[in-house]
């Protein structure tokens, strides 16, 4: 017989033997095809959140500047503003220009519809900026009044602090925005409109300008600057004038103790560094759903390879070679891929802008002020989803293709056989027991480290993986024990006979079903554990930290990284307030160490608040801790810092400081779960000579008995409407809100991998009762009724369900405990108190067998009138 050449028979396949199919059931293809746009599109919805709210991370100077060249900051503190004058003469006549800035953030007190919650208050020498030769458009239009034509810059100078607003923000030239500053209302005038060009960076909406000495004068921070930035003249030799400046700078600074330098481009990998351990972890668990939809594709796939066998083993008689069956197999696949991808793009374009705000609001929490408010979708992310549906795709399509090539044309013969037990590798039990082995060894290794402080579980996550692989098989090996188990339960029940029988020797979508099913069963509930044991673990450490009646902090200090502060007159106030028996300062600030980004705190050690309250991983053992006149080179750290850093409790940490560096030693490790970058804590008195900043973050108050905490706390909004006043149930309250609000994403992530395994199951049973019409015909021939049809299906659809949920409820009690114990202590470094949901386990398994149960009751009532001779469902 003539073989039939590839390229002949390629068009006839594709229209005749896979387009035909898709045709005659559209709902189930497009159900196939929305399973694989949703893993799709939560992989890219989230994707797009974690860009755009890194990528919303500003170097603001940029604005007026364009990208500086080279950057120097204090590695703690502030830079005293002499060091301009000692880096000019070191410069000479080189053709660089210095850019003193000082950056700071503050809260409108009465914000207007549409304007920025937060403003980014930058203080820059307008003059300076204004001798850029490059830049003498956008320098010139400061020294031009928007409100006052007749005026000048030097008017406008002489008229106290004013500032220029960004367009965007939606305020005019000669408005007045009251900010807090330092926990104080400061009325501060719009002069103008911030100048751009074209090729610039337009001005964000948060933005305000104000000259250097102006925006030193507001905050506080006189004869003081948060960095310096070099411009280098372009022209001849620039690069190499520009790579011999950063050797000065770095030669200059000491070894690191008097500055640091780096490039804005730095700065924004730093912010991105900040936040990897989160949208790692955040863009892992995304790909839950889409893992669900290759073990259901697959099954598809499978199922449609036995329906189509005896099609299959015709083509093979007529001599189409297994080659291009296979390829045409493939082929099938690759473009269920691409429409799926395409629609998960879509689907994950708009989830990003919801999701946006919610991983938004995280980094806003945690880590660094983001304003981001929508996500956009590039070239490279479309690529990237379509290639994630194509490859995912051709994947899952890879063993059906495999196996409809190899079909006998003896197939022919009979349309139907016995069930497809499916492929080796799910029935081979021992080597899922080995996989389980493996998992449970993958979780005694380290961690991989993919930068400086970043940590990433790559063995814990493949422990996951593993696990729930082997457990997918283990559970699907269950099924026949659970139709016997069954079939004793009601003897005298043919439906439940019938359906039990089914599970005797279950086919490769039973089994595939059971795994599904079990995959997203098991990440949810262990990530349920997780959570519950996160929000144990901090309602503990909120009991035993937060003592106090009131706690008080300035209006801007709703984001990880705002500078704002509360003022040395205001504390003091504040403390001698009549109601007030006791009180405490918190200052602190970030600073840089062995080129990692952490925070230093600063408190009265000697109060009972920290000696009785604090939640202690290691308590101190040396008293002089609590005694200032003795713990100068003594120091707290937190947790994470310990993790982060790799020290213990009698380690030495050298704090770069104004005056200094100054060697502290560990005397103590304390619980936090505020801040996975680390803290680390001193006395403040220490802080105070050191830093020379009195100005502090927060105060925390203890009332006299007889006050109302309620009471005192109108009292003092009123006579410091710049502050944020908590009692202490309101603190707690905010705490447990932020904390929810992080994890408001996993929630999501977690119902739709759910929602798409019982899809699948409804696809199993609509597969397996497609290829058993002959037996349902059988048994309406003997009298079975359409309810007793579907009670049967729903048999089978509730054992597969009982499987995948007992074994997931085993699986998420130890995904939980990798999750705690390994998962989150090597990306975040803290250590999590277990506590089991068993009732929400409980509940959520019963929810899944009983949604099994009524799924297949749905589809055996759909499938109880079935002709046996119709092709297609």
């Amino acid at each position: 017989m003539r073989t039939i050449t590839p390229t002949a028979v390629w068009p006839l396949l594709l229209r005749r033997f896979a387009a035909r199919h898709w045709l005659l059931a559209p709902g189930g293809s497009a159900l196939l095809v929305l399973i694989l746009a949703l893993g799709v599109a939560v992989f890219v919805s989230v994707r797009l959140a974690n860009r755009a709210a890194v990528s919303s991370f500003s170097h603001f100077t940029d604005t007026l500047t364009g990208e500086s060249d080279w950057i120097i900051r204090a590695p703690a503190g502030d830079l005293p503003v002499s060091v301009l004058s000692e880096l000019r003469q070191q410069l000479g006549s080189a053709p660089v220009h210095l850019i003193p800035v000082v950056e700071t953030t503050a809260a409108p007190a009465d914000p207007a519809p549409g304007q920025p919650p937060l403003f980014r208050l930058l203080g820059i020498d307008l003059v300076s900026l204004a001798n850029l030769d490059f830049q003498q458009e956008i320098g010139a239009g400061f020294f031009q009044s928007d409100t006052d034509p007749e005026a000048g810059f030097w008017d406008l100078f002489r008229q106290g602090p004013r500032a220029w607003a960004s367009p965007a923000a939606g305020i005019q030239p000669g408005d007045t925005v009251t900010l807090i500053i330092n926990g104080e209302p400061r009325a501060l005038p719009i002069a103008g409109l911030i100048p751009s060009a074209a090729e610039r960076p337009q001005p964000p909406a948060e933005l305000l300008i104000l000259d250097l000495p102006h925006l030193q004068q507001l905050a506080g921070r006189n004869g003081r600057l948060d960095r310096i930035e070099f411009v280098v003249e372009p022209g001849f030799n620039a690069s190499a004038r520009r790579a011999e400046l950063g050797r000065q700078l770095q030669a200059w600074s000491s070894d690191g103790t008097r500055w640091v330098v780096d490039t804005p481009g730095s700065s924004r990998e730093t912010a991105a560094t900040m936040t990897e351990a989160f949208r790692l972890n955040l863009t892992i668990l995304s790909l839950i759903a889409l893992v669900v939809g290759l073990y259901l594709i697959f099954q598809a796939l499978d199922g449609a390879v036995t329906r189509r066998r005896g099609e299959i083993a015709t083509l093979r008689s007529l001599g189409v070679s297994p080659a291009s069956i296979q390829r045409a197999w493939l082929v099938e696949a690759a473009l269920l891929g691409l429409v799926g991808g395409a629609l998960g793009l879509l689907l994950g374009w708009a989830g990003a802008q919801v999701s946006v705000r919610a991983v938004g609001e995280t980094v806003n929490a945690l880590y660094f002020t983001t304003t981001v408010q929508a996500a956009h979708l590039t070239t490279t992310e479309t690529l990237i989803g379509l290639l994630l549906g194509l490859v995912a795709a051709l994947v899952a399509g890879w063993a059906p293709a495999r196996s409809a090539a190899r079909t006998p044309p003896a197939q022919v013969l009979v349309r139907a056989g016995e069930a497809d037990p499916g492929p080796r590798l799910l029935r081979h039990w021992p080597a899922a027991l080995c996989l389980l082995v493996l998992a449970a060894a993958l979780t005694r290794l380290p961690p991989v480290h993919l930068g400086p402080g970043v940590r990433f579980p790559l063995a814990g996550y493949a422990a996951a993986f593993l696990g729930i692989l082997g457990m997918g098989v283990v559970s699907a090996a269950c099924l026949p024990r659970i139709g016997a188990w069954l079939r004793r339960l009601r003897p005298d029940s043919p439906s439940l006979a019938v359906g039990a029988s089914q599970l005797r020797r279950p086919s490769g979508r039973h089994r595939l079903a059971v795994a599904a099913l079990l995959a997203a069963f098991a990440m949810s509930g262990g990530m349920a554990s997780m959570v519950a044991s996160f929000e144990t673990t901090v309602r503990g450490w909120i009991e035993q930290s937060l003592r106090a009646d009131l706690y008080i902090s300035s209006q801007g200090s709703r984001s990880a990284s705002t500078d704002a502060r509360i003022a040395e007159p205001v504390w003091r106030a504040l403390l001698h307030h009549p109601a007030v028996r006791e009180g405490n300062v918190l200052a602190g600030d970030r600073i840089e160490l062995n080129g990692l980004r952490t925070t230093l705190t600063a408190t009265d050690l000697a109060t009972a608040v920290y000696r009785n309250h604090a939640s202690w991983v290691q308590p101190p053992t040396d008293e002089a801790i609590w005694d200032r006149t003795r713990n100068a080179d003594l120091a707290l750290v937190s947790e994470s810092f310990t993790e982060r850093f790799q020290l213990r409790r009698g380690d030495t940490v050298l704090l770069p400081t104004p005056a200094g560096p100054q060697s502290l030693r560990i005397a103590g490790v304390y619980a936090d779960y505020g801040n996975e970058q680390g803290s680390l804590m001193i006395d403040r008195a220490h802080y105070v000579a050191w830093f020379g900043e009195t100005a502090v973050a927060n105060v925390a108050l203890n009332l006299r008995e007889g006050f109302a905490a309620e009471a005192v706390r109108a009292e003092l909004m009123a006579a410091h409407p710049g502050l944020l006043i908590y009692t202490n149930s309101n603190l707690r309250a905010e705490v447990l809100r932020v904390f929810r609000q992080t994890f408001a994403i996993t929630y999501a992530l977690e119902i739709i991998a759910v929602i798409v395994a019982l899809i699948g199951l409804a696809l199993t049973l609509i597969s397996v009762l497609w290829e058993r019409r002959d037996e349902l015909a059988t048994l309406r021939a003997i009298g079975f009724t359409r309810p007793q049809i579907a009670r049967a299906t729903a048999t089978e659809g509730g054992a597969i369900a009982l499987a995948a949920a007992a074994g997931g409820t085993v699986l998420s009690l130890a995904l939980g405990w990798l999750l705690i114990t390994v998962i989150n202590k090597q990306s975040f470094g803290w250590t999590l108190q277990s506590d089991w949901p068993w009732f929400s386990l409980a509940g959520f398994a019963a929810a899944v067998i009983g949604f099994g149960a009524l799924v297949g009751y749905g589809v055996g009532h759909w499938a109880a009138n079935l002709p046996s001779d119709r092709e297609e469902a």
